[in-house]
């Protein structure tokens, strides 16, 4: 697996280390899926690091990690770092080997527990800016759909690693967690939680000042830190309610694009709960291609409705 670099390394790894605790933890399965998507070991063994994820792994577990394609220096991050409430003697839990079986979820405070999973909901992917030829931007995807796009590296190696470091939070929230996603403000930062049901928040994203000049020079209105933070809070909510909760959207609804949110819910249709990556691309290409085009151009730009209160943090 290629490395990003000794400079991105040290701007991953700083970024990384300088996010509030608590961030969800990832699983075995995981860490499994970022290496098979061709993440670098540094963006996987920070991710492990900024979530203080923990592990319960055997010898024979190692050894199948290494058939999934996880390297060696994944595998040693992993070991170094064991689940502080395994009893000794305890057998150790088996390590999924393929999508859609049950893989151990680990974390330092609620151990081991399998999570049924079919395939990653959330990832990371360039974007090509429509009408201009900047393809050095990234987003953050739900079933390859653009959901929010990222036009600043924020001192990841790119906008592309930062997305997949936010795709992979979400994947663990949507995973285990249950909750919505808001905007918060203080001392003049702005960023995008996401508030647990009876537990913890954990920070998904920060707006950063290229941030806001990139979205002022395309969105039809003034855009400020807590603009665009609310404006990606209100992306993930209606989206996080289609795929992971399984009820309808609300917040951007009343959007001239945002309205495209609700044909795409009633495409994927079902009971409620949490939906198949493959189910909603497919409810997606179901839909005429001027409600694809609506979606496409969401998360382009603010859109002139918005209007929602930021929290400020005290």
């Amino acid at each position: 697996m290629k490395s990003s670099g000794a400079p991105a390394v040290f701007f991953l790894v700083l970024l990384l280390f300088s996010l509030p605790a608590p961030l969800t933890a990832i699983s075995v399965y995981d860490v499994i899926r970022l290496s098979q998507e061709g993440y670098a070991d540094d963006e996987i063994v920070g991710i492990i690091r900024a979530t203080d994820s923990r592990f319960v792994l055997s010898a024979e577990d190692a050894l199948r990690l290494r058939g999934e394609g996880v390297t060696e220096p994944v595998i040693r991050e992993m070991l170094s770092r064991p689940a502080p409430d395994r009893k000794a003697g305890s057998p150790s839990p088996p390590v999924a080997s393929e999508p859609g079986r049950s893989a151990p979820s680990p974390s330092g405070a609620g151990g081991n527990r399998p999570v049924p999973r079919r395939g990653a909901l959330f990832a990371g992917s360039p974007y090509s800016e429509p009408g201009t030829d900047h393809h050095a931007y990234a987003a953050v995807t739900l079933a390859e759909i653009e959901v929010v796009v990222l036009r600043d590296a924020a001192g990841f190696s790119s906008p592309l690693s930062r997305a997949r470091a936010v795709a992979a939070r979400l994947n663990g929230l949507a995973a285990r967690a249950s909750g919505r996603f808001a905007a918060r403000e203080a001392r003049g930062e702005a960023k995008v939680i996401f508030e647990a049901s009876g537990g913890p928040s954990s920070e998904i994203l920060m707006v950063t000042p290229a941030d806001i000049e990139a979205y002022r020079a395309l969105s039809r209105r003034e855009v400020t830190a807590a603009t665009l933070a609310s404006f990606w809070a209100a992306l993930l909510n209606d989206y996080w309610s289609i795929a992971v909760a399984g009820q309808p959207p609300r917040y951007l609804t009343d959007s001239r694009d945002g309205e495209a949110l609700e044909r795409l819910s009633l495409a994927v249709g079902g009971p409620a709960g949490p939906r198949d990556a493959a189910a909603i691309r497919a409810a997606f290409d179901s839909l005429e291609p001027a409600e694809r085009l609506r979606l496409r151009r969401l998360p382009a730009a603010v859109p002139e409705e918005l209007d929602f209160p930021v929290r400020r943090s005290p």
